[in-house]
């Protein structure tokens, strides 16, 4: 027994399959690079100027290719995460956000450097934080190439989990691949253990711009998880009924796995979208739509259907109400239909404003709320011992079962009996507003929790190759 949201039928997934077959062979992908078009059109697409068209063999065979599973390696092995989950979703932070809430004042700054260590090292000791996405860009930093270069460099230094970074630009891969490979011991030790996986992303509807796609490239013949998260807007972005959004979300994602499996068919891959529905007031995303959850768990049922590990679907909207405790359960129920759809990973935590903010707080926050939603999406067993029938028949009509055997092998497992006060920020005494028990929870780990050191040489080895980045891009 187990909590899960789907919304196609199997006849349904067959038809986005099919459908998706026919746009990517039909219609086709624009392709803005040279080296890209070159390495599909061997492989045996069609390419019309920038326009690349890729035959139904041709994409059954990078579906063929599949990895059924994927591993994302962790500076320190015991955080490291196989995919697919059996269990719960894997989730991180919400990521590259340019401004931050500081922790004193409250109002909305540039975020740095400084500001994405704090939010590494806190989530380094959050256990519910299963991997980390730098939430903070460096902005201090004279290019966006080097944001990225400098967001995962922070990150391996300040935690010891598996880091999802940005990558648009195949000078950043390479360069992150460099920076990884020091830490992992080795370009060949990254390729059996990649510590970071990077989100390079298509632009809808169904291009892949020069940059991100050589980055693509760079990054799958180096063994390094690619996460293509998509963002299709219905209505805008994307056909308006949720069938065609679906499918152009599906069309982006098997279009990427075939780039990628053209380039090393060993690639892993993360099917991922978040894909939704535009306001058509005024263009931006909705994510109050009924619609979004639904068409998460459709695409989470696309990956599935493919045998790929997804990350479709963030835990909460972020309209936050965690004021009271009515307010706090509300975003409990929001995680909790997001992750019924049993996406493997999920990056939303922290998030604020679409994504252009965040706060150390509302990590923290949004952990705890995790916590309460993971009651709902607990997996129970059908067996001889847990049907009861021995219990039910001692019982008998009129009987109870209270101080039954049985009742007392299984309800600490079968019952949840945490309280919402029973929570490290609800426990307190005072009354302080939820904000501000979690800023002195985030005062209190950021004071006392201490990351393990990578290597003094290794450092060293990292600091060369930031500076050299730094000399060459910066030209």
């Amino acid at each position: 027994m187990r909590s899960l949201m789907t919304v196609l039928t199997e006849d349904e997934v067959i038809r986005i399959h099919e459908a998706t077959l026919h746009v990517l062979e039909s219609t086709g992908v624009r392709v803005d690079s040279d080296k890209a078009i070159k390495i599909l059109v061997q492989h045996g697409a069609k390419a019309d100027g920038t326009r690349v068209r890729m035959p139904k063999a041709m994409v059954e065979e990078a579906i063929r290719k599949v990895q059924k599973e994927v591993i994302l390696a962790a500076r320190d092995p015991k955080y490291s995460l196989t995919l697919p989950t059996k269990n719960f979703t894997y989730n991180a932070t919400s990521g590259y956000s340019p401004f931050v809430k500081d922790m004193e004042t409250g109002e909305t700054r540039n975020s740095t450097a400084a500001d994405l260590k704090d939010y590494a090292v806190l989530c380094d000791y959050l256990d519910l934080v299963a991997f980390f996405w730098p939430i903070a860009m460096p902005t201090e930093e004279k290019s966006p190439i080097l944001e990225e270069l400098c967001a995962l460099d922070v990150s391996l230094r300040n935690t010891r989990k598996h880091i999802q970074c940005s990558c648009a630009w195949g000078t950043a891969a390479e360069y992150q691949i460099q920076l990884a490979a020091v830490v992992a011991g080795g370009e060949e030790a990254l390729r059996k253990n990649p510590i970071f996986s990077a989100v390079a992303s298509p632009n809808t509807p169904l291009i892949f711009e020069k940059d991100v796609v050589e980055a693509m490239i760079i990054l799958a013949e180096a063994g390094v998880p690619v996460v293509p998260m998509n963002v299709p807007l219905a209505g805008t972005t994307a056909p308006v009924t949720l069938a065609g959004a679906i499918t152009l979300t599906n069309a982006e994602q098997i279009a990427t796995l075939v780039i990628l499996k053209c380039a090393n068919p060993d690639a892993p891959m993360v099917y991922s979208s978040d894909t939704g529905i535009a306001d058509l007031r005024n263009g931006q995303v909705n994510y109050e739509a009924p619609e979004y959850p639904l068409l998460a768990a459709a695409c989470a049922q696309m990956a599935r259907y493919y045998g790929l590990p997804s990350c479709v679907a963030h835990g909460s909207s972020e309209v936050r109400p965690f004021e009271s405790s009515y307010g706090f359960e509300r975003n409990v129920l929001k995680i909790v239909m997001s992750q019924m759809t049993r996406t493997d990973l999920s990056a939303w935590i922290g998030s604020l404003d679409n994504a252009i903010n965040s706060s150390l707080w509302d990590v923290v926050l949004d952990v705890e709320a995790l916590e309460q939603a993971l009651a709902y999406l607990r997996m129970f067993e059908v067996n001889d011992d847990t049907l009861a029938l021995d219990a039910i028949a001692e019982a008998g009509p009129g009987g109870h079962f209270l101080a039954h055997r049985h009742t007392i092998k299984h309800f600490r497992k079968e019952l949840w009996v945490r309280k919402l006060e029973d929570t490290f920020i609800f426990d307190a005494a005072d009354d302080l507003p939820f904000p501000e028990k979690a800023k002195e929870k985030v005062r209190e780990i950021l004071s006392s929790h201490q990351v393990p050191m990578i290597d003094e040489d290794k450092q060293k080895e990292m600091d060369k190759i930031m500076e050299m980045a730094r000399r060459k891009i910066s030209k």
